[in-house]
């Protein structure tokens, strides 16, 4: 979405300088090698070849934000070396109307020079070209002449210099007046030259904007409106549910890029609003709190001027649904199920127009208005500025998603990460356990803020997690957990407990013993780092085993490692064999799997969640079909509509499940029968171990949750099909 007028200048959002200089040099290597000619630069060290590229690449970059060309024809633009005169790229404007002459920089430290000499030689370019001397110029240009030719000969035609300077420092005073000079002797008898000055910050916005979705324009015809206009101009009136559903079939989730969060999907709030659209699209506008909506602009277009009854159409430029997700959600699915009856409903639509508004004042909006469906701590993460930098960050220095409202789809593992995975991995590597301990009690202590607050430590604004850092520690936190699953056939009784109960704290182990000491430096091999830790986990994990039968031998697993004082000790103890290379102690043969009989089932998966209050009402599950088999044979139902493999908790022992398909509850057998039936298997089992289907976020079933649940409870053995 485009900058918001009233935050935009020097952004909180911004990237550090450091950071955008490496972005820059990034896309420049990404979008330019192989179209700018660097032949001449055969002769040149490898450094010296590359900086020049750099610079090339830089004027090329310029060009194609003056004139809106393709990389390409940018690159075709760039006369830089021998006998350029100053100019190292020549733009033109489609009309033959505009010439600008560009003069460019580079530096990796973000300091480059543009001093009074050049200035002067680019001044002199600038009078060759207006005297015609063409022939003073290089081959690269002369293939230009015929297109400057044509502009200098438009009537009205305006020449434009653009020092392009990778340096976070204006230029200098003399440098400056040197430019405005040559304008002001040009400018005698019409206004004919000016200048544009692209700086460091400037230089990354492009860049960054090479990846900005184009801002969202909405439509909202309002009927009963009031309007607003001081301190802060703003409309508030009832709109068709139709023109609701619009707006979310025309932009989808990108409506709620201002929000703390995504639609949640099917919740039984959100069911209980499609239910209302379907059966009394009448009373909607009772039953429900309305919508907010922020945007840049607001352009009224009065049907009859002064009545306050008739109509007003709004079109909002930069607009986004900042309170209202979930509404705007069940009417879009109400409407497709039933378009007939729910046209019929109204909606309290509300506008702010955040022009004049001060900086802040958008997020506290949508902090104020968020209230229906339940909101947690984590919500409010997606308003902090330093999220928004590290999503930003993802994006320009790894191409990379990383999503931070809840609701939003994961990506895939190799696209990118969400905060809260980030979170978790930053909570291992963090030099204090007690995070990691948390980490392990639930995410949800991650969100703590204050000085002592999890969310304080892990993402201080004053020591920014790079993006390289976080998505790295990611990736070591993956393969610890990967080398955990494929090592977990080698353990049982006590020594399972204590890897299960452990494995955040092993991360932390494992984070503590490699080194990491380039983990923020571009050009390190991580893959090199990644291969040493199956060996450095194997190793932690029997030695976590050994020092909590020696040390905590008498106490429960579950709250030896649930307390940080014993897990502060342990993580000592650990690094401190690790370290010293000592042999890893055998583990007791009582830990050592045994074939033995089936144990008798007892306990049902779902009561064992419901009366641990094991999963947060509205936990989103997603479906994970078992074998072959089954994955054949509903993998193309399932992709013709994604709702399919969706649900949510709902916590109570009869039909827990909400089915994102329908809307309504199933027990978790029962729905994946029904979800069979519905796919047409004709080969399917007789009876569906349900619980083993349905997971969480991190990838857990309903039969695994009420597993460690029993154990940690000692509730006795579970029912795999219930």
């Amino acid at each position: 979405m485009s900058a918001n007028p009233a935050t935009s200048g020097a952004s909180p959002y911004d990237a550090t300088p450091r950071t955008q200089v490496r972005q820059v040099r990034d896309a420049l290597l990404r979008e330019f090698d192989g179209l700018i000619d660097v032949e001449d630069l055969a002769n040149k060290s490898a450094a010296d070849r590359e900086q020049a590229f750099l610079s090339r690449a830089l004027a090329a970059l310029t060009v194609r934000d003056l004139t809106g060309c393709d990389s390409a024809a940018a690159a075709e633009a760039v006369i830089d070396g021998r006998d350029d005169i100053g100019i190292d790229a020549v733009a033109i404007d489609k009309n033959a109307s505009h010439l600008w002459l560009i003069q460019s920089k580079w530096s990796d430290s973000g300091k480059g020079k543009f001093a009074v000499a050049d200035a002067l030689k680019f001044i002199e370019g600038l009078r060759c070209i207006d005297a015609r001397r063409f022939d003073r110029f290089n081959v690269r240009f002369q293939n230009l002449a015929d297109q400057v030719t044509a502009v200098l000969s438009h009537r009205g035609s305006k020449i434009t210099l653009v020092p392009t300077v990778m340096r976070t420092d204006p230029l200098a005073a003399d440098v400056v007046q040197r430019l405005s000079d040559a304008q002001e002797e040009f400018n005698q008898f019409g206004n004919i030259l000016d200048q544009r000055i692209y700086l460091a910050r400037d230089i990354w916005e492009v860049v960054r904007n090479d990846f900005a979705e184009p801002s969202i324009r909405l439509t909202a015809r309002m009927q009963d409106w009031i309007r607003i206009t001081e301190p802060y101009e703003a409309f508030q009136g009832i709109v068709s549910v139709a023109d609701i559903a619009e707006w979310y079939d025309n932009h989808e989730d990108r409506l709620f890029d201002r929000n703390i969060r995504k639609s949640l999907g099917i919740t039984q709030v959100n069911q209980g609003l499609i239910d209302t659209l379907t059966a009394d699209p009448h009373n909607f506008w009772f039953f429900n709190n309305g919508i907010t909506v922020l945007c840049d602009t607001v352009d009224p277009e009065y049907f009859q001027r002064g009545a306050r009854r008739s109509p007003v159409t709004l079109t909002l430029d930069g607009a986004s649904v900042v309170n209202g997700a979930q509404t705007v959600h069940a009417i879009h699915r109400a409407f497709r199920k039933d378009p007939e009856a729910v046209a019929e409903g109204y909606v309290t639509v509300r506008v702010i127009s955040l022009r004049n508004c001060p900086a802040g004042f958008a997020d506290a909006v949508t902090t104020a208005t968020n209230t229906q469906n339940r909101v947690e701590r984590r919500d409010f993460v997606a308003l902090d500025p330093v999220q928004r930098r590290i999503k930003q960050d993802f994006l320009l220095s790894l191409q990379k998603t990383y999503t931070v409202q809840r609701g939003e789809p994961e990506p895939s593992a190799e696209n990118g990460c969400s905060v809260e995975v980030a979170a978790i991995a930053l909570a291992c590597a963090h030099r204090n356990s007690d995070l990691a301990v948390r980490a392990k009690l639930g995410a949800d202590l991650l969100w703590e803020d204050g000085s002592q607050g999890a969310y304080h430590l892990l993402f201080n604004v004053q020591d920014q997690p790079s993006a390289y850092q976080i998505w790295r520690s990611v990736l070591v936190l993956r393969e610890v957990d990967a080398t955990l699953r494929r090592t977990a056939k080698d353990r049982q009784a006590r020594a399972e407990a204590i890897v299960e109960r452990g494995n955040r704290l092993i991360a932390h182990i494992a984070f503590q013993h490699l080194d990491l000491d380039g983990i923020d430096e571009p050009d390190t091999d991580w893959d090199a780092i990644l291969a040493q830790v199956p060996k450095v986990v194997e190793r932690a994990t029997d030695w976590l085993v050994h020092h909590v039968d020696a040390e905590f031998k008498k106490q429960l697993v579950s709250s030896t490692l649930a307390e940080p004082e014993p897990c502060r000790t342990l993580a000592g103890l650990v690094l401190r064999d690790l370290q010293s290379g000592a042999p890893v102690p055998d583990l007791p043969q009582e830990y050592r799997p045994v074939k033995s009989a089936p144990r008798q089932r007892r306990r049902n998966a779902v009561p064992t969640l419901v009366d641990a209050n094991r999963l947060a009402e509205g936990t989103p599950l997603t479906f994970r079909a078992i074998g072959q088999s089954e994955r054949d044979a509903l993998a193309a139902w399932l992709a013709a509509d994604p709702s399919r493999g969706a649900a949510t908790w709902v916590n109570q022992r009869v039909r827990p499940l909400l089915w994102a398909a329908d809307g309504k509850r199933y027990s978790p057998s029962g729905l994946v029968q029904k979800m069979w039936q519905l796919a047409e298997w004709s080969k399917a089992p007789v009876a569906a171990q349900g619980p083993a289907r349905w997971c969480d976020a991190e990838g857990k079933s309903l039969w695994r949750l009420a597993l460690d649940t029993r154990n940690e409870h000692d509730l006795g053995d579970l029912d795999e099909d219930a």
